[in-house]
């Protein structure tokens, strides 16, 4: 299950990228939000603790977008 997350993670990354650039940045906020929330467990259990600070801020900043 870790592994589906985390490749629905990168594949929705790119989703994200493409919405923000092409169409509503709001809506590409919360797809980034979504697929760094779908690759934290894998980064947490293989300990790259870079990555997920890394992560936890990117959150920070989507959820920023989201309720603004």
């Amino acid at each position: 299950m870790e592994t589906k997350a985390r490749i629905l993670s990168s594949a929705l990354i790119i989703v994200a990228y493409y919405v923000t650039m092409y169409h509503n940045s709001v809506l590409g906020a919360r797809l980034y939000t979504i697929a760094n929330l779908l690759a934290m467990p894998h980064m947490i259990k293989t300990k790259c603790w870079d990555v997920v600070v890394l992560l936890s801020f990117l959150i920070l900043i989507g959820l920023l977008k989201v309720f603004s």
